[in-house]
């Protein structure tokens, strides 16, 4: 059977112009490539690079008739818009309208006598999406008992999902969540990649069930996008991805803690700057962000007196604390880091130490404020 990738191709080699695929609110599906002659205007870059049109472009469309028409039509052109004109072939399946092909035709000269077969690659993809949005929200149903339901309902569901994925039920998985511009959107159309299972697990947020053995090599994040079938997509969109890798579980009935960690790992990665992956393996003790509830955790680690160092002491006195707890209490590699003289670092240490009342020669004292000011950032005392 066809991919939706392969229709769009299809249908761009039969109407010799540059193709794309959008589902009914505009977000794209899936894209041709394009001649360096090609005719190509900002509404077509923008749906590529951003995913999805502006408002104002989406309801000039709809003003076009295109949600009634049951065939091709063409659509004129706008320069006040910046649209170039098209003809729009919309992908009709049960006389529900599942997604839009557009072909870029400044000149209308896409000739009608290709239309038959145009509709019939449109209505192929639209029973694809329509099987893929079934498909789709079964699997989605099936991760939410394995992460959330009982143990008699989730050994059910691990096997249902395992096979979605070609995977045998007691090989190592993990769960990768990706904040990506459109994706969770896209899961649904994806081509299906032997290993990996996408699922809409969170607002905002799509999760892979993979193979571990696909990730684990990988380097970053354009690595890991290309283990997980994303290699196609847009280079721009790396620049704003972000990633958080959970940790490798010997089977998929084991799910939930795979799960539980990869929302941690990107609820780090959220903090830091886009294209960031963070592994679970990397998070040491932000790991405890995991364990219990946020308040309880504060509760735990940290007391009033370093609340109140953590409200008003100066961002020197911080940054100097967590160098030297880092450098394993040297005095003479914190100041080297910070490029100050050393007494510089023990007046400060000894601030820290007034503040809070606690001794920095006691490993116990050091460890409660070196999880203090590891966790605070990522809890209401940050």
């Amino acid at each position: 059977m066809s991919s939706l990738d392969d229709l769009v191709e299809d249908m761009a080699r039969l109407t010799d112009a540059p193709c794309t695929l959008e589902d009914p609110a505009f977000r794209l599906i899936g894209f041709s490539d394009h001649r360096g002659d090609d005719v190509v205007d900002s509404i077509r870059q923008r749906s590529i690079l951003q995913r999805r049109s502006t408002d104002e472009v989406r309801a000039w469309f709809r003003g076009q008739g295109i949600e009634d028409s049951q065939g091709p039509l063409r659509t004129p052109a706008d320069p006040d818009l910046g649209i170039v004109a098209r003809l729009c072939v919309p992908a009709r399946h049960l006389d529900r309208v599942h997604g839009y092909f557009w072909l870029i035709d400044p000149d209308g000269t896409i000739p009608e006598s290709t239309w038959p077969e145009a509709v019939r690659i449109a209505e192929s993809a639209a029973r694809l999406l329509n099987v893929a949005e079934r498909r789709q929200s079964h699997r989605d149903a099936l991760f939410r008992e394995l992460v959330e339901g009982g143990r008699l309902a989730a050994r059910e569901s691990a096997a249902d999902l395992a096979q979605a994925g070609g995977l045998d039920l007691q090989e190592p998985v993990t769960c990768v969540l990706l904040e990506r511009p459109e994706l969770l959107d896209q899961v649904a159309s994806r081509p299906s990649r032997p290993g990996v299972v996408w699922v809409r697990s969170s607002p905002g947020a799509a999760c892979a069930v993979v193979r571990a053995e696909l990730v684990e090599p990988t380097a970053g994040l354009t690595d890991l996008l290309g283990a997980l079938g994303l290699g196609r997509r847009v280079d721009s969109l790396d620049r704003v991805t972000r990633a958080g890798t959970g940790p490798t579980i010997a089977g998929i009935d084991a799910l939930a803690a795979a799960h539980r960690g990869a929302r941690v790992s990107l609820r780090v990665a959220r903090t830091a700057a886009p294209g960031t992956v963070v592994r679970w393996e990397a998070l040491g003790p932000l790991a405890l962000l995991g364990v219990t509830r946020d308040d309880d955790l504060e509760a735990a680690v940290i007391d009033p007196p370093v609340r109140a160092l953590l409200a008003g002491a100066g961002p020197d006195v911080l940054e100097t604390v967590r160098v030297w707890l880092d450098e394993a209490g040297s005095a003479s590699r914190t100041a080297a880091r910070l490029a100050v003289h050393r007494q510089t670092v023990y007046h400060r240490l000894g601030q820290v130490e007034q503040a809070t009342g606690y001794d920095l020669a006691r490993g116990a004292d050091r460890l409660r404020l070196h999880l203090a000011l590891e966790l605070a950032p990522y809890l209401s005392a940050g």
